[in-house]
């Protein structure tokens, strides 16, 4: 017996693939999963005043790579998501992290 050898060549449109991204269908099911996010986000938000669980939002515009984004815009957002290091005088945190955000991207599934 003796080997072929198959030479296959491919040639990829860069711009299509680019392009995809910004599709409507392609956004409006980012968009739909990230509105998911948001709703998960809000469920299990921690309340004090109500300002970070009611910042919690979809930013309505894609960015420049076509990714859409969900953000809590209060000042204190990354306090809240990451916690810091204050702690009571027993050692005790004060503020621990609560990891809002990351846990309702998790719990959205899907491919992300």
């Amino acid at each position: 017996m003796s080997g072929t050898e198959v030479t296959v060549d491919v040639q990829l449109d860069e711009d299509a693939i680019h392009n995809l991204v910004h599709s409507r269908q392609v956004q409006a099911d980012l968009e739909q999963r990230m509105d998911a996010v948001v709703q998960t986000a809000q469920a299990i938000a921690p309340v004090d005043t109500g300002r970070y669980k009611a910042s919690i939002h979809r930013v309505p515009q894609p960015g420049p790579d076509g990714e859409v984004h969900v953000e809590a815009n209060v000042p204190y957002a990354i306090y809240v998501e990451h916690g810091t290091r204050q702690t009571d005088r027993h050692g005790r945190s004060i503020h621990p992290p609560r990891y809002t955000l990351s846990t309702a991207l998790d719990a959205a599934g899907g491919d992300h």
